[in-house]
């Protein structure tokens, strides 16, 4: 069987099909259609990933057919299309692109005042589209096992500051004084703590640069990034993609929830605290150093 798989979305949006693809490569050849950096992590699971972005899949959108123009795909089986459709655009278009396919284009995420968490309905949605995806099962070992291959080291903390939704962010005085209070509280095991700094965290460098026995890693390439989260005896991050994709490769992984809902959110990995707040004062601090050293004290 033959399988594309299309979810164009940011890099936690797109781990949340790694419960679902676990065992993908027994289903035959899986395809999965969707945005860097998020697919770029997905290859180990599936036969093939395709850049969204790259020339082509604009055409699913198009009301009518642009002569030329093809998808960068190969004849399918089996389509599942997690797009938003109101009109029916995109199910025509693929009709066009695999006639003979079965072809399933579902909403990209739950109703927001669900409950389930977005990888179980991806999985259910997979499930109930005939793909022998076992969702229950699915997300039972997202929690027991790494989704993601890599060779944890530990020897080092890393904070990440910041996510793609401002509403979710602590203040920058917040992790500044997190940051002080682990250099106090929590000794270094082999290698300096880490901050993360992506584009969107870029005005952050000020703040941070001046503080002593740390590194700050701005803007790290994906190879880079995955090396650090490997290194992570202790990731400290918001609901965010790279908290998502920390606890994925088994980090031990603390996600600070503010404006987001856990039920739906919440990381899947074997070591993972939550914690939810809405003030980010010295209880705050106290409450991650307090479920920090938890954490060190098992591992």
């Amino acid at each position: 069987m033959r399988i594309l798989i299309i979810r164009p979305a940011a890099l936690g949006d797109t781990l949340m099909l790694a419960p679902a693809l676990s065992n993908s490569r027994e289903w035959g050849e899986v395809i999965v259609a969707g945005r860097r950096p998020g697919i770029d992590f997905l290859r180990p699971l599936v036969s093939r990933c395709l850049d969204f972005e790259g020339p082509g899949w604009h055409a699913l959108f198009m009301d009518a057919p642009e002569p030329g123009v093809t998808l960068p795909a190969t004849v399918v089986d089996r389509v599942i299309a997690f797009l938003n459709d109101p009109q029916g655009v995109v199910r025509r278009n693929l009709e066009r692109f695999f006639p003979g396919a079965s072809i399933a284009v579902l909403p990209g995420y739950p109703d927001k005042k669900d409950t389930l968490h977005v990888a179980l309905y991806l999985a259910r949605a997979m499930e109930k589209s005939g793909l022998p995806v076992h969702a229950e099962k699915a997300m039972e070992d997202a929690m027991k096992r790494p989704l993601l291959p890599g060779n944890l080291s530990r020897v080092r903390t890393v904070f990440h500051p910041g996510s793609g939704g401002a509403q979710k962010n602590f203040p920058p005085e917040f992790w500044l004084n997190l940051v002080r209070a682990f250099r106090e509280k929590i000794p270094v095991v082999k290698e300096l703590p880490v901050i993360l700094l992506g584009p969107s965290e870029e005005k952050l460098l000020p703040l941070f640069s001046g503080e002593k026995e740390v590194k700050i890693f701005l803007y790290p390439d994906m190879g880079r990034l995955s090396l650090l989260l490997q290194e992570a005896l202790l990731f400290v991050g918001h609901d965010s993609g790279i908290t998502h994709l920390a606890a994925m490769l088994g980090a031990p992984t603390i996600a600070l929830f503010r404006h987001s809902s856990v039920a739906q959110w919440r990381p899947l990995g074997p070591r993972v605290k939550v914690i939810e707040a809405s003030a980010s004062g010295p209880d705050l601090v106290e409450q991650v150093i307090k479920v920090a050293r938890e954490f060190r004290s098992i591992l």
